[in-house]
């Protein structure tokens, strides 16, 4: 469960800390550079709370909103 929840810390900072550089480019690179993140982070999230992590640690480790993660889990058909 910790390395599941090392890679949910792992694509949250891939999110934030690549916006910068995507922001140089054009509007569509930015969208589609952000896109690709954010369904990073959202699988990872989806692994780590199969292996049992609670959605809690996954926001904290995520840098999140609960709630967010939530509707995540529940998309994934995962949520309880």
């Amino acid at each position: 469960m910790q390395e599941a929840r090392w890679a949910v810390r792992q694509a949250a900072q891939r999110l934030t800390g690549e916006a910068p550089a995507l922001t140089a480019g054009c509007a569509e690179a930015l969208q589609a550079g952000l896109a690709t993140r954010a369904a990073e982070l959202k699988e990872a999230v989806v692994a780590a709370w199969r292996t049992g992590a609670r959605p809690e640690d996954l926001a904290e480790d995520a840098r999140m909103d609960l709630d967010a993660v939530r509707a995540w889990l529940l998309c994934a058909g995962e949520g309880r």
